[in-house]
């Protein structure tokens, strides 16, 4: 199963809303795998998704 990055953003509370995580998406902000992705990109386990919250802050996680 897949699910899109800007959904699962969400869902994985690193962005309050799906509006942000969208955004965030939109400007290169988070990348899975090491590259920049869309907010339609979809999601497998094993992706590592790294997402910048704030200039100083970017979470980094694993799918499962």
């Amino acid at each position: 199963m897949s699910v899109r990055i800007d959904k699962w953003l969400h869902v994985a509370r690193v962005y309050k809303t799906r509006t942000q995580a969208t955004h965030a998406c939109d400007l290169s902000r988070v990348r899975v795998n090491g590259v920049a992705v869309k907010p339609h990109r979809a999601l497998t386990v094993g992706d590592r998704v790294e997402a910048e919250v704030t200039p100083e802050w970017t979470r980094v996680l694993v799918v499962h």
